[in-house]
């Protein structure tokens, strides 16, 4: 299943991807949605001008208590920013039950002066007979909130920094 969600963000374009350029933004944007640990375990510019990340993220688990295993969910995040073509791209793969759990998004930039755009399009995938559907329609309800609260957070650090 696949959502799309939109923010303007009342700041400029450069403003905001440089946000996402920054590991401290990433941080403190996973403790904002209540990571417990993010560890940046890669971060590097590439000669395309693309950003490269890679952070081990720790956070109280939002499975579906049918299908949690763990009270506390254990994840690589791995994120491709790509300034040429606006877009920041990002796949989430759980220590658990990644071989039936796909997360993964696109996150698109549109330079509108003094605001910028900011679509968030989530695609949640969870393969398991019977109750796979359900558990995609609660977590795409969480992606809602979430890309609310990242807006926000967003809105507020480019407003700081």
């Amino acid at each position: 299943m696949k959502v799309r969600y939109e923010h303007l963000i009342p700041a400029p374009y450069q403003k905001v991807v440089d946000a996402y350029r920054s590991t401290e933004f990433y941080e403190q944007k996973q403790k904002n949605s209540g990571a417990i640990s993010v560890e940046i375990e890669r971060a590097e510019e590439r000669p395309d001008g693309s950003f490269h990340m890679v952070a081990r993220v720790s956070e109280p688990s939002r499975m579906p208590s049918f299908l949690r295993k763990s009270d506390v969910d254990h994840y690589t995040d791995d994120t491709v920013l790509d300034p040429q073509a606006s877009t920041l791209t990002w796949k989430i793969t759980p220590d658990q039950m990644a071989e039936v759990f796909l997360l993964s998004g696109l996150i698109e930039f549109a330079d509108l002066g003094e605001q910028t755009r900011v679509t968030f399009n989530v695609e949640l995938r969870v393969k398991i007979p019977l109750v796979g559907k359900k558990a995609e329609k609660i977590g795409l309800q969480q992606s809602e909130k979430e890309s609310e609260k990242q807006a926000a957070f967003l809105k507020q650090w480019v407003a700081d920094h």
